[in-house]
């Protein structure tokens, strides 16, 4: 949710996953762009980060965490065919509907995102608010995409008379295997 008040300071909020048994956790650039700190909440405490590296072109973030997880996601080694199913985890709308993760099931609409960008694919699986910087997971729990963004309703219906329907976008595995390997970080 976004909060601005008098005297105060913004505030959004997004999605993470974990990478490393070290504390690395991907996210959208977005999901933390003019953030002074970033926090994360787990197992119902909240911990500071550090931002280890953004990209803004391909909208990802790495930050870093004191926490030792007890689980953390494998990366695929390659991108996702188009029709395979996928799964998106998250907190859509933050803790306002409930703080228990939520996940939504599609497929891989596209390989290519707005204007042919290869680089990110199109699933029909649901994307609120707040899912961004979540996972994108294969059927055999392998992250193969980074959730980012949906269609924008108003101008899509403003340009084409009609409102989109499942048209959202994640980053793909190859992009995010780059943007790790760039730096330095161990995943299984």
């Amino acid at each position: 949710p976004y909060i601005e008040a008098p005297n105060t300071f913004s505030v959004a909020s997004g999605t993470g996953f974990f990478v490393s048994k070290f504390g690395h956790i991907i996210t959208n650039d977005h999901v933390i762009d003019f953030c002074n700190e970033v926090k994360i909440h787990y197992q119902g405490e909240i911990k500071s980060t550090k931002i280890i590296s953004r990209d803004s072109i391909n909208d990802l973030a790495l930050i870093k965490s004191e926490i030792k997880p007890e689980d953390y996601f494998a990366i695929s080694k390659e991108d996702i065919n188009l029709l395979e199913e996928i799964y998106v985890a998250g907190f859509p709308f933050g803790k306002h509907i409930s703080s228990s993760i939520k996940v939504t099931k599609g497929v891989v609409s596209s390989l290519s995102g707005i204007g042919d960008n290869f680089s990110i694919m199109q699933v029909d699986a649901a994307l609120q608010p707040g899912n961004s910087g979540g996972p994108i997971i294969d059927q055999k729990g392998n992250v193969v995409g980074v959730a980012m963004a949906k269609l924008d309703f108003e101008k899509v219906l403003e340009n084409f008379g009609a409102i989109p329907e499942d048209t959202n976008f994640g980053i793909k595995s190859s992009v995010l295997n780059t943007f790790i390997k760039a730096n330095n970080v161990k995943t299984k």
